[in-house]
């Protein structure tokens, strides 16, 4: 199998033969200010604790923050992987980590409770990404019942690849 820094070059590699945008790296100092400065006070729970929830895999599972060092997130043939801090018109994208777990953690409809403790990192039309630290795995799950884990990987080169299959 391929190491991440092959994986991430043969996704980008991709993405431009398909002529998709690559996003830019998070800059390594807003990276950093993201990892240590605690959230807002102001912030409702739901919102801290999934802030300090995206802090803890960033600093924990240094293969899964890699990907920030080489572009902030990717949207490529329906597979989505949640960006840290693109925006357009200074607007967050719809596809930001925190709003796509803000939201999960505190939705006016319905709170999924196979979610509140598991950090979302993606989607594509049928499935969620999730890290779940509890099982310390990345898990592919299904997005109608999302008690069903399709796939769990613990390396995040293996989850990466997995991904990448089901696109290419």
């Amino acid at each position: 199998m391929k190491d991440l820094t092959q994986l991430l070059s043969s996704l980008k590699s991709l993405m431009v033969a398909d002529d998709y945008t690559l996003a830019s790296p998070v800059a390594p100092e807003v990276l950093k200010d993201l990892i240590c400065n605690p959230p807002p006070v102001e912030w409702a729970d739901h919102k801290k604790s999934a802030y300090i929830d995206i802090q803890k895999l960033i600093k924990t599972r240094l293969d899964y923050a890699q990907v920030f060092n080489a572009m902030d997130g990717f949207e490529y043939n329906g597979l989505t992987f949640y960006n840290l801090v693109q925006a357009e018109n200074e607007n967050l994208l719809w596809s930001n980590i925190y709003i796509r777990n803000f939201e999960a953690r505190d939705n006016e409809i319905y709170v999924d409770p196979n979610l509140t403790d598991k950090v979302l990192i993606g989607e594509d039309g049928m499935s969620l990404f999730a890290y779940s630290f509890a099982d310390d795995c990345f898990q592919i799950r299904d997005k109608a019942s999302t008690d069903y884990v399709i796939e769990s990987h613990t390396e995040f080169d293996s989850f990466l690849s997995s991904l990448i299959q089901t696109v290419s």
